[in-house]
This record gives structure tokens, sequence and C-alpha cells, in this order.
């Protein structure tokens, strides 16, 4: 297997992190702290003698899996839940994701050099179109417990131009590689360097059914670390060390349940019908003429109908035992009976479905959704409600811990293109990365609820409070603590509240009465 393409190799390693500073990190570093799945290497192995394939088709067939149960009817409608949840589209003036640097000093960032890194996002937000494709970038990246996006520039004009495209790739054709290279006289990580290998074969060696002597395949292409954004869930399997998804474990519980559903039609099918019992008289037949006439008599009367468990039908199997199918039984005439037609009753507990829901509420369990939002009747609350459900603090919880993961996709994109067209250098970079923050845009309607309905306790809590202004708080405590008024919004407020004194609008005269 060819490898020996790589991209970016050219740039300079500088340009993108200061390697100096690595070196010293590593200087006394035992063991690697990443949980991102990387294939790791170790410094007495020929990476290019190593069986990749045999890593790529077990990493794949993960991503599939995960895709496939995705597919179940119970499974989208949670991942839709969560999706929702955590990402919407904004209006038409506003972003999906906005950027926000209001937590960073001047002093570390000077305004010109802000306005530099808000044009900066506003060309990823573009390049990704994130307005329209946020819903499924989102919901992909859950699913596959990964992302991969190949980072497009022009080698000629890098520093002018920067990034020219994102391409989104299939994580299954991405796998990273983390060679590690340890000083075994002082027990200590002496390198560490990490790569991509991009092989799109495993569609073939997946799909053998499409697999033929023609078969065109591709050759892996060895891809520097900076050409690629990677991020994972940040969980990986204890086992085999591979990034695995959030819906890891909820495949168990997910075909289970889907196992259930189609034992339940089956049995449903099976034992709601009455069904005859034939009572056949034998009477001075040999063994073999008997067999034989009650298989011709079977073959008059059978029912040839079977239920098709992959499409929910039915189908005629004339070949088949079917489900409804008769019972015929030899009977001989010195019992005192002869030939008989009777019907054997139907179940009678057919509408119990305990199991499945118990089954149904382990799938939403194992999923981090809210077993109450299976009910059909639940509706949002958008009045005064003082109690939050545990169940939903915890959901709130767990989509913000997915949306940070998100976010590390951001942040690779905007430092690859900030330090490009040297706005700011890996130094300054790393100073910042942890004050930028990503906001989401909501619901206009459920956002103007939630304030409202905040400020309307604030409020009554200022009234309680109002006969103790002045003797227990300060003004300025009232403001800060209570109102949770910034500085800013403090002074603003206080140059209107003057401003107003002397305008009539809002100071009529006493037979005017108020405004």
């Amino acid at each position: 297997m060819a490898q020996r393409q790589e991209m970016f190799s050219w740039l300079d390693k500088k340009s993108l992190g200061d390697q100096d500073e690595n070196k010293k990190t590593l200087s006394n570093q035992i063991a690697t702290d990443d949980n991102d799945g990387a294939v790791v290497l170790e410094d007495s192995i020929n990476e290019f003698i190593l069986n990749y394939d045999f890593t790529y088709n077990n990493q794949a067939e993960l991503i599939n899996t995960y895709r496939e149960v995705s597919n179940y009817n119970e499974v989208d409608f949670a991942i839709e839940d969560i999706v929702n949840e955590a990402v919407t589209f904004g209006d038409n003036d506003s972003n999906a994701v906005e950027l926000d640097l209001s937590s960073i000093d001047d002093e570390i960032l000077s305004e010109k050099v802000k306005d530099f890194v808000y044009e900066s996002w506003d060309k990823i937000n573009n390049l990704l179109d994130l307005n329209t494709s946020i819903h499924r970038r989102f919901k992909s990246f859950y699913i596959d417990g990964r992302l991969s996006y190949q980072k497009v520039i022009d080698k000629a004009s890098v520093s002018n131009n920067g990034l020219l495209n994102i391409i989104q790739l299939d994580p299954r054709f991405v796998t990273k590689f983390r060679n590690v290279e340890y000083d075994k006289a002082n027990h200590t990580i002496q390198a560490v360097d990490e790569y991509f290998i991009y092989n799109e074969n495993i569609a073939e060696t997946n799909n053998k059914t499409k697999q033929n002597k023609n078969s065109n395949f591709k050759e892996a292409l060895k891809l520097n670390k900076e050409s690629i954004t990677y991020v994972t869930s940040g969980i990986t399997d204890s086992n085999s060390g591979y990034a695995i998804s959030w819906l890891h474990k909820a495949v168990k519980p997910a075909n289970q349940l889907r196992m259930m559903e189609n034992a339940l039609v089956v049995y449903r099918i099976t034992r709601a019908p009455e069904r005859r019992v034939f009572y056949v008289d034998t009477s001075g037949m040999t063994k073999t003429k008997a067999e034989q006439y009650l298989k011709n008599l079977k073959a008059n009367y059978r029912n040839r109908m079977s239920y098709d468990p992959d499409s929910g039908s039915f189908k005629d199997s004339r070949h088949l035992m079917t489900m409804q199918e008769d019972y015929w039984m030899p009977r001989n005439a010195s019992t005192g009976k002869g030939t008989e037609v009777s019907t054997l009753p139907g179940g009678q507990n057919l509408g119990d479905i305990e199991d499945v829901v118990y089954f149904l509420k382990r799938l939403y369990k194992a999923l981090n959704i809210p077993v109450s939002r299976l009910e059909a009747d639940s509706i949002v609350s958008l009045g005064r409600n003082t109690e939050i459900n545990r169940d939903e603090l915890k959901f709130g919880k767990f989509v913000t811990k997915v949306k940070k993961r998100f976010n590390m996709m951001f942040l690779d994109l905007l430092r690859t293109e900030l330090i490009l067209t040297k706005v700011i250098t890996g130094k300054e970079w790393d100073k910042i990365k942890n004050q930028i923050k990503f906001v989401y845009s909501q619901d206009m309607y459920l956002e103007e609820q939630k304030k409202f309905e905040m400020m309307r306790d604030r409020l009554e809590l200022l009234n309680e409070l109002n006969d103790y202004v002045g003797k227990y708080f300060s003004h300025d405590y009232i403001r800060r603590q209570i109102l949770k008024q910034s500085d800013e919004e403090i002074e603003e407020q206080d140059k209107i509240i003057e401003e107003e004194k002397n305008n009539k609008q809002y100071n009529p005269d006493e037979d005017q009465g108020r405004f």
C-alpha cells in the first residue's frame, strides 16, 4: 500500500505551533494523555509494513453499526430530540452560531485584532454554510462519534487567502495514527508524530457484494496532521482504544427492542386467530398411508400467509409452514371418536406491551433522553414553573457536553485560518483559545419567555427587599446582585434616567396625569 503522498508537508511547523515548546513538554513525559481514539504505534514498528486495513475495517464497521441503529424509528426520534435541543436555525438577520470574544481583555487582544477574528469566523461560517447545514453536521457528529474535515488551501498565496474551502470527509475513511518514540534510557517520551491515513478502499472492503476483479482501488494517502480537522466524542472503548459514539451503549437495547417488537407482532398474528384442529380418522390405514393421507389434506387446507419482519408485511409462502398453520391429528376409531374439526382459542393477553415499554425505556436511558418524553401528551411549559425535572436537568447538561466537543471543530478551523493569515501567532492563540465562546441560536419565543420569567422573579424579589435598601443592602448591591446589571448597563441606565428627567413626555404636569 503506497502512502508516500502528504499534504501540508511544505508548511513550516512553527507557523501553526511552537515546536520548541513541545520538546520541552516531552522532556519528562512518560505517557500520552489523548482520548481521540488514535492508533498508537511504537517506534519499533515499521509503519510501512503495518496492516492498516485491519484497523480501518474495525472502525468503519463500528461507524456502520451506529448508522444502521440510527435508522431505527425510535432511535432517530430520540436523536432528533437531542439535535433540536442543541442547535436551531437562526433568523434571517442572525447566524446559527455566533462568535463571542467579550471574555478576552483588550490588553490580550486589541479591538482591531478582534475585528479580524470576527471576519475570519464569518468566512468559516460561510464556507461551512452553517445557517443551512448546522443540523446535518451536528447530527452526523453525534451518530458517528467523530468528524473529519479537510482544509483546502493555496500554497502560493496561503497568507493572503488562508482557507479556500472546507471539505467534509467520511470518517470511515480517515484514521489517526500516533507514533510515539521512547527514550529507553530515561524511560520518557522522546517525540510524538501524528498523521492521518485516508483510504477509500474500505468502502469496497466492507461492501463485498460490489467487489469484483475490475474494482478500482484508490491509493491510500498519508496526510499531515494540520491538513485535517479531526474531532471525536472523547469516549474510547476500554478494550480496543477506538473512539466510540454516544450511540455505542444504545446499540444493544435498540436491537433488543427491535427483536421484541418483531416477536410481539409474530405472537399477535400467531395467537390472535382461532386456529382449526383436525382430528382425522385413519382407522384401517397403515402408518405410511396414514401419513400420506394427512399430507394430502394439509396441502388442500393450508393457510399460506407468512409474516416478513423486514418489511412488516405478509407474504405468500406455499413451501413453508406458516404461523397460522392448522393442527392435524390422526385418530383411531377405537377411541370411540371419528373425524372431528374443532377450534383452538386465541391468546387472551394480546394487549400487554409492558415488555416492549421496558426495552423502550432502556433505550431512552441509554441515549440520555428523559423517559418523560415518551409520553405522547407531554407539552412544553411556557408559563411559570419553579420545579425542574431532574432528568431534564441531566439532559440539558448532556447536550451542553456534546456541543462543547462539537465546538472543537470551530476552534481548530479558526486557529488555522488566523495563523495562516498571520493575524495571530501560535503562542497568542494558546492564551485566548479557552476564552473563546460560541453562542448557538435559540428559539426566539422560548428565549423571550425565559427572559421575561427571570425578570419577573427579580422584580418580585426587588419589591420584597425594597424596605431594606439603604439599611441592609446598598443600591449598588441591588443593581448588581439582584437585577444582574453589568457596569456598562448601570452606566447606560444612569445616563438615560438623567435624560428622561428633562423630558416632559416622562414627567407630565400634575393635571395631565402620569404616563
